[in-house]
């Protein structure tokens, strides 16, 4: 093709306004023009091209030459139509009341699977007679690649869709109950539904389809509770000595026995509780084991207490994981996924996984073979909460509680904050999940010959527990550990309605699930977190009510029994103790009433989500309550800025609030501790069958109770009314950005400064080139630089050189193939790491390891003087350090002796020598530890400076009062901060610190190392 040609086929192309796309996005190669269809404008395209072409959408044959073939290729499907089928839920469901159909994912094997399309929200195809297909699943590619429809059940489904209510696009798939679920390890089988309109038996623009991408229309699985295809190797043996506690070093395994030809697996621990047996979980490690896990229980310091419990936690899986060329021979060597590893602990164990973690968050404790995103599910079994808020934190792990209505042992009175499971669960702050068993026990969830610990009506028993407990765990792990899509629903799904095959169905059964996406992927109605009025919600909105008895406030059971009482509104709560935020309204009916909240203008738009979901608890002992026992329903609806409006009862999906397990005890009457139960209702089933509703403008959610509306009366807790997507699964693997030698906030003038980065992309890719830094040093916008590969995940970034006068702001980010674009901090470019320019002196560093003049007094305590030394870890007080918080080797101690020898009655203090802090940019940092049994406040360890070498007065520039457990925590104090205090800086500073013991009865204990006293200057 001649110049001339060719500017005189592009200037064609030009003008009747066709694009150079370099790919088309349409339904077939042949839409060069990708407008849906195959016609002249395509051939224009193809000439405007003309030419080597690699990646163009004209290059039609995709050989790379855009060329006479490329147009033969247009011509043979002239007039095709090319756009894309209607992409949609279609299988789930009838149902007895509207919206009169369900979509779901999940099927258990031999269920019916049902087709429906409701012809008022498309009307095209009302009254269309179409054939549906089930075809084995294929992605959005794989459908463009290849659209003939092949019916697994050997032909398709004639039928024709009625022109009225879904009720009349409504058909049972002949042969469904004969659907494949052997999906090897994994839960079940995918498929997709299609209705072919134009009966063609290819998919095209015409079509509706359930299943247009990388998740399947519908899921056919098979007894979960039964074992996988594996064949399973048990070894019991212990870690090498040294590398956990002594007298702890057992572990009991089970893998695969051809663990060596499946890649890397996934890893769980499980973390026995007090009085347990390492080896009572052979119920878990079997099952698991079969479907591609390796599954490791070790044995537990749980006697000294929850704290050592997590101590041997973090120690076995660091052991196991370093010793994996001996363990079992060395067959696991190479075949353990580091990056997804579960912890699963029971009782005291229960609390130490979820302080294991939080120690790692903290920086507390560092493993070596494993870090905190390697951990990707936290699950803990009855746990207790002894070390409570600040401490007992799952933080933002993926995060799952099991608890047992009859527990005796770790009870659930209200008089009992450490026997409360809830406390953790609401703790968590990305996913969460519960699974609530009525009628078990707690020695019921292990496999050991102990006592059941189980008081109550209708126990369960230990053998239909663990039916119960396999049919669930696969689940929730196969869904946070694998992102497995029809496991999801085993995990939100109500019992009455969607429940593992084998689980045992009888009058004693009861399940209640709780389910919470990240809140990241959710949008807050309200979640009672703020706005504590009544009349407000937590985003904004107006609450309007006619219902009784409204309340917001702490979900914790003020008064330390169950027994009904008109002045303790949060009567059987206890998803908090008294230090947790966890909140939620309360109320009451006796007639029709209602409750409303109103939607603030920016959220109204409900079309980018695909639930409304929200938890309810009834009120256990309370008259409304015992006077109908049984599943309480009510009805929800959404009302749209035109008037319109669509209602759904709860009870439509089958059960609904459960009543409170029918236990006595805790004061007087029937019913335990209020257990929440998630309800979340597809947004679209409010437009069934012609509704009118607005999704775009959706002005208030309201809740409608009493006889014309569902059960008659009633009183319940509500909490978290958020709107989800779907499918909302875990990022398994998602990238993460670290800085692994932290950020560097003091830059020296005139030399550029060089920062190591860690990007972790397990389980996605990094798209090549995106990671970058960004800075600012003048707030005259950021530029980016390429971070350089350094091999192992690390990369290197350059600060160039900054002056005096500057103040550097900087982040990072890079975009994966998963998570899309991540930044570090999360919140960039709103929120940067801010850096100031100069040099820093230091004016006194004390690592403890000689004396440098401090000073010890006590004040009238009897015992827990200060000393300096090594800690002497007394494995039989619960109390003191294991270790010195630099690593140095000594430290300060209040009485560094064996046996009970904390501060008692009185108080001692530690003053240091005479200390320079002159010079501009003061920082005073040290590391301190505070182990304290009474929160009160009164116990403490005290700060205090003076500016005259300790004659005169002394000011209070710091008051410790919480408890850091086995922690050491380290604090900063400022020139700043001083200033604010009126202190005069001088050359004959002096500090001192003061641990005070005001109750005989508690614990106190104190640590003070890695003190330092800096400046900072800056010179061009």
């Amino acid at each position: 093709m001649s110049n001339r040609m060719r500017a005189w086929a592009v200037g064609l192309a030009a003008a009747v306004g066709l694009s150079t796309a370099p790919a088309s996005a349409s339904g077939c190669p042949e839409d060069a023009n990708d407008d849906g269809t195959v016609n002249f404008a395509d051939i224009l395209e193809v000439i405007g091209n003309w030419g080597p072409c690699p990646g163009c959408a004209a290059d039609v044959n995709g050989d790379s030459q855009v060329n006479f073939a490329d147009i033969l290729a247009v011509i043979g499907v002239w007039g095709a139509d090319c756009t894309d089928p209607v992409a949609t839920e279609l299988a789930g469901n009838p149902l007895t009341e509207y919206p009169n159909f369900e979509y779901v994912l999940a099927f258990n094997e031999e269920m019916t699977v049902t087709f429906a399309i409701d012809p008022g929200r498309f009307p095209a195809v009302a009254g269309q007679t179409c054939d549906l297909y089930v075809v084995a699943a294929r992605t959005e590619q794989q459908w463009r690649d290849d659209p003939a429809l092949v019916d697994v059940r050997g032909a398709a489904q004639t039928e024709t869709i009625g022109a009225g209510t879904i009720q009349s696009a409504t058909f049972a798939l002949t042969g469904s109950t004969g659907l494949s679920s052997d999906g090897g390890t994994g839960l079940g089988v995918g498929y997709d539904l299609v209705c072919d309109v134009n009966r063609n038996g290819t998919l095209d623009g015409s079509d509706f389809i359930d299943g247009f991408g990388d998740v399947a229309g519908f899921y056919v699985v098979h007894d979960v509770t039964q074992p996988g295809p594996l064949s399973v190797t048990e070894v019991s043996y212990a870690v090498a000595g040294g590398t956990v506690t002594p007298g702890f070093e057992g572990e009991n395994l089970f893998y695969p026995t051809n663990a060596g030809l499946l890649g890397q697996l996934p890893l769980i621990v499980v973390s026995h509780g007090n009085g347990h047996n390492y080896e009572w979980y052979d119920h878990i490690g079997p099952h698991m084991a079969s479907y591609g896990y390796i599954v490791m229980s070790h044995q537990n310091n749980t006697q000294p207490g929850v704290a050592s419990a997590a101590v041997t936690t973090l120690e076995h899986t660091d052991a196991f994981l370093g010793q994996l060329d001996t363990i079992a021979g060395g067959v696991l060597q190479n075949h353990v996924d580091t990056a997804r590893i579960t912890w699963i602990g029971h009782s005291r164990g229960g609390e130490g996984v979820a302080i294991a973690y939080n120690r790692i968050v903290e920086g507390t404790w560092s493993p070596v073979n494993y870090g905190q995103d390697d951990i990707v599910l936290v699950s803990s079994i009855a746990p207790v909460d002894f070390l409570s808020t600040g401490i007992t934190e799952p933080n933002g792990v993926s995060f799952s509680l099991w608890t047992g209505g009859s527990d005796s042992d770790v009870n659930g009175c209200a008089s009992c904050d450490l026997c409360q499971t809830f406390h953790l669960h609401d703790r968590a702050t990305a996913w969460r999940q519960s699974i609530s068993l009525h009628g078990v026990g707690h020695g019921d969830f292990h496999n050991g010959n102990a006592s059941p610990f189980a008081t109550g009506p209708c126990l369960v028993g230990r053998a239909d527990t663990h039916r119960i407990i396999k049919g669930y765990l696969l689940p929730l792990v196969k869904h946070y550990v694998e992102a497995n899509v029809p496991a999801r629903d085993f995990l939100w799904r109500q019992w009455e309605s969607f429940r593992p095959i084998g689980a045992p169905v009888n009058g004693c059964v009861t399940v209640d699930l709780m389910f919470r996406e990240d809140p990241a992927e959710n949008v807050v109605i309200d979640d009672y977190q703020t706005q504590p009025a009544p009349g407000t919600s937590s985003s904004g909105g107006n609450v309007i009510f006619t219902v009784t008895n409204v309340s917001e406030g702490t979900l914790d059971d003020s008064n330390g029994d169950f027994t009904n009482n008109l002045g303790d509104i949060m009567n059987g709560m206890t998803a908090g103790s008294s230090s947790d935020s966890t909140a939620g309204v309360v109320f009451q009916w006796d007639e029709d009433a209602t409750y409303e909240q109103s939607i603030v203008t920016s959220r109204r738009d409900f079309t980018a989500f695909s639930y409304l979901s929200f938890r309810a608890a009834q009120a256990a002992r309370h008259p409304n309550t015992t006077a109908e026992l049984g599943d309480l329903t009510f009805t929800v609806s959404l009302h749209d800025g035109s008037g319109g409006s669509s209602a759904i009862g709860i009870g439509a999906f089958g059960g609904g609030i459960e009543e409170p397990y029918q236990r006595t005890s805790c004061g007087t009457g029937s019913g335990w501790a209020n257990e929440f139960e998630t309800i979340r209702i597809r947004l679209t089933d409010f437009l069934n069958n012609g509704s009118g509703l607005d999704l775009t403008d959706v002005t208030a959610i309201r809740f409608s109770f009493g006889p014309s509306h569902g059960s008659s009366l009633g009183r319940i807790g509500l909490d978290e009314i958020t709107l989800s997507r779907d499918p909302a699964t875990p990022r398994v693997g998602a990238i993460t950005i670290e800085l692994p030698n932290g950020a560097p906030t003091l830059i020296p003038p005139g030399l550029p400064t060089e920062i190591t980065v860690a990007i972790n992309a397990s389980g996605e890719a990094l798209i090549p080139g995106t990671a970058l830094l960004h800075y600012s040093y003048l707030a005259d916008g950021f530029q980016a630089v390429p971070l350089s590969p350094a091999g192992a995940g690390l990369y290197t970034g350059t600060l160039p050189a900054p002056l005096c006068s500057e103040t550097p702001e900087y982040y990072f980010s890079a975009v994966g193939t998963i998570s899309g674009q991540i930044f570090l901090p999360t919140q960039a470019p709103s929120e940067v790491i801010v850096a100031e320019v100069g040099t820093t002196a230091i004016n006194f560093a004390d690592d403890f390891e000689s004396n440098l003049g401090w000073t010890t007094e006590i004040l009238g305590a009897t015992s827990g003087q200060w000393e300096r030394g090594v800690p002497v870890n007394d494995p039989g007080w619960a109390y003191d350090p294991p270790a010195d918080s630099d690593g140095s080797g000594s430290c300060f101690l209040t009485q560094n002796a064996v046996d009970n020898t904390d501060v008692d009655d009185g108080s001692v203090r530690l003053t240091s020598p005479t200390l320079d802090m002159t010079g501009g940019g003061l920082l005073i940092r040290y590391d301190y530890y505070l182990n304290l049994t009474n929160a009160d406040g009164i116990d403490r360890l005290l700060v205090e400076i003076n500016s005259d070498d300790g004659v005169g007065a002394w000011t209070t520039i710091a008051t410790h009062t919480t408890n850091g457990g086995l922690n050491w925590r380290t604090h900063e104090i400022t020139d700043a901060d001083l200033a604010g205090a009126g202190v005069t800086l001088t050359a004959t500073m002096r500090m001192r610190f003061t641990a005070n013991d005001s109750d005989p009865q508690s614990i106190v204990e104190s640590g003070l190392d890695a003190f330092e006293v800096l400046t900072t200057s800056c010179e061009d």
